[in-house]
């Protein structure tokens, strides 16, 4: 069973085309925000379980590109 990942998580906290855009993230409502998701997210074993397969999925990809890179790194010397 796969799950789409919300919108909530998707959609910016600010406009960081600006340095207001910044300042915005520190405010309090975006940590309230942050605290509903991660709430959400412990109550459902089903969403919290995705996510931790998310993470790992992303965490084997980037190991990946980055052995990609140190193995590539001066071959053409």
């Amino acid at each position: 069973m796969k799950i789409e990942p919300s919108q909530d998580l998707l959609a910016p906290i600010g406009d960081i085309g600006s340095t207001a855009g910044y300042v915005g993230v520190a405010s309090g409502s975006a940590s309230d925000r942050s605290a509903t998701i991660a709430q959400k997210y412990r109550q459902d074993s089903i969403l919290l379980s995705n996510l931790v397969d998310r993470v790992y999925q992303l965490l084997q990809q980037d190991l990946y590109l980055q052995r990609e890179r140190f193995s590539n790194y001066g071959r053409f010397r």
